[in-house]
């Protein structure tokens, strides 16, 4: 289907999206942009403290030594509460809900470091990780999960199969920091397209969630694959993945980013467009339970877990990091259903006179 472009000031109509979600009904709308706080290349999205928290990279150097981040807390109305500069390229930005700090992992391609921030005094504190980790070459940590008191990191750069994507910190929270792996660049697991049990191999670990099963979900960025780990550093952890596919059954064009995992059937997907230099906010009602969303390439989609097929429901630039609110978390009320769905199917009628490719953001 041809993408409907929308040349737009702030906001995109709301629209009603495929035929396997008739029921999902998606409007997206500016969150915020790099330039209002003299920022770009804006990348991880995390919520938590009833705030939203964006790291922006500005083209700091990814192995440390040169430039700085800019992590900025913004109310959930877009207000800007306050900023902080990072020293080197910040890669990883989540929220613990345990504690509430904000752990900041920076230097993601080597020289790896991690500085927490204390929402409530807004002061930061460095920390160094100790001779666990390897720097060598070019190895670092890009995303963190919490789960259960224990602290899950991705760790970049395998240089063999043996080397670990996913390591736990076995440290807790002291410098210095050390850390054991529970998975293995190369390993044996279920291709749930498949169903087979088969060996693979991911070479460049990127983002890390946690799944509503409480597992992990690690994005193979170059590899265009999703790993799934069950029961993370138990002894009857188990592994899956899935190779991603476009609409026409082949790999997709263009690489992963986040996959995110809606908690309620309504809420609002934030998600960094890094090339725009924006933050969007696509508020969206009647999501299927279980459904996964993900960033891949210049689109912002669905996936399907059983087969890999991502189809896109919103067109930008390079999105990349994203995260979910329900409405119940976020304070706001649950738009009609009746009626925002009909809103979006007829703006979707009206808007399809108006079908061109254009370079302008789309809902599609």
């Amino acid at each position: 289907m041809t993408p409907i472009r929308f040349a737009v000031f702030g906001l995109l109509p709301m629209l009603a999206v495929g035929l396997a979600q008739a029921s999902s009904v998606y409007s997206v709308h500016v969150f915020a942009t790099g330039s209002a706080v003299g920022a770009t290349g804006p990348d991880s999205v995390s919520f938590g403290d009833n705030s939203l928290w964006i790291e922006y990279q500005n083209n700091a150097v990814s192995t440390g030594g040169s430039g700085s981040s800019t992590i900025v807390r913004y109310s959930p109305s877009g207000t800007i509460e306050h900023t902080w500069s990072i020293a080197g390229n910040v890669d990883g930005l989540k929220v613990d809900p345990s504690t509430g700090l904000v752990w900041a992992l920076q230097n993601q391609d080597g020289n790896s470091a991690l500085t927490i921030i204390n929402p409530a005094t807004n002061a930061t504190t460095p920390y160094a990780y100790g001779n666990s980790y390897t720097n060598v070459p070019n190895r670092g940590f890009d995303d963190i999960v919490f789960l259960n008191g224990q602290v899950f990191l991705s760790e970049t750069n395998p240089v063999s199969g043996a080397d670990g994507i996913i390591v736990r910190l076995t440290s807790g929270l002291n410098s210095p920091l050390q850390i054991s792996p529970i998975l293995t660049s190369t390993y044996t697991g279920t291709d749930l397209a498949t169903g087979a049990l088969s060996s693979t191999t991911i070479t460049d670990p990127d983002s890390l969630k946690l799944t509503p099963s409480g597992g992990l979900a690690l994005t193979g960025e170059a590899d265009q694959e999703i790993t799934f780990v069950q029961h993370p550093g138990a002894a009857n952890q188990t592994e899956s993945f899935l190779h991603l596919l476009g609409t026409n059954g082949q790999p997709i064009s263009g690489d992963p980013d986040d996959t995110i995992y809606p908690t309620a059937a309504g809420g609002f997907f934030y998600f960094a467009d890094t090339g725009a230099n924006t933050i969007y906010q696509v508020t969206a009602t009647g999501l299927a339970p279980g459904s996964v969303y993900i960033d891949v390439g210049d689109e912002f989609g669905i996936l399907n877990t059983s087969n890999g097929v991502v189809t896109p429901i919103f067109t930008g630039n390079s999105p990349h990091g994203a995260d979910f609110v329900s409405f119940a978390d976020s304070g706001v009320p649950e738009p009609a259903s009746a009626g925002y769905l009909i809103a979006g199917l007829a703006a979707l009628a009206a808007l399809t006179l108006f079908r061109t490719r254009g370079s302008a953001p789309s809902a599609q």
